[in-house]
């Protein structure tokens, strides 16, 4: 199931949360930085995944627990590509693609609830309306309710009509 919603990922609550982050996994702005702001202790949580990882790969995500009360898990969802030597840094929608099947893979069998951000639109420049087709066509059919939060009303009236 997939909902769009008007609201502040800050005030949601749900099993998980989709982090559109990094490879090196370094919380920043966007709702990086709102998830920071919300729980501090994340950072920590994933510097101790990637001591005993690797850096992701762009479009990979994985699953850390949420150390405070909001969420259980975090998906961190590779969207920018900063390791070193790195040759493109931005996203694009082939990688958002990748994200959502590896999104929707992991959620195959489970029911639970799943907010997340439109991928890849804040600093990744993204246009919002084909994040959200690819959104949509991966995350309709899952058993998971998965509520895609936009913070701006423009965006969600223009989103809401497709």
């Amino acid at each position: 199931m997939f909902k769009l919603k008007l609201s502040d990922i800050s005030k949601e609550r749900g099993e998980y949360v989709v982090n559109p982050s990094n490879t090196i996994l370094n919380l920043g702005s966007g709702v990086s930085g709102v998830l920071k702001r919300m729980c501090p202790e994340l950072q920590n949580v994933m510097w101790e995944y990637l001591n005993r990882n690797e850096f992701l790969e762009p479009g990979e995500i994985t699953i850390t627990p949420y150390p405070c009360k909001e969420f259980d898990y975090v998906i961190h969802a590779a969207v920018m590509d900063y390791r070193d030597g790195a040759k493109i840094v931005m996203p694009d929608l082939k990688r958002i693609e990748r994200i959502c099947k590896n999104i929707a893979e992991f959620l195959d069998d489970k029911k639970v609830k799943v907010i997340t951000p439109l991928l890849g639109t804040g600093v990744g420049g993204l246009d919002k309306v084909e994040v959200f087709k690819i959104m949509r066509k991966y995350f309709k059919n899952l058993k998971s309710e998965v509520i895609l939060v936009v913070h701006k009303k423009e965006d969600y009236e223009k989103l809401i009509l497709i």
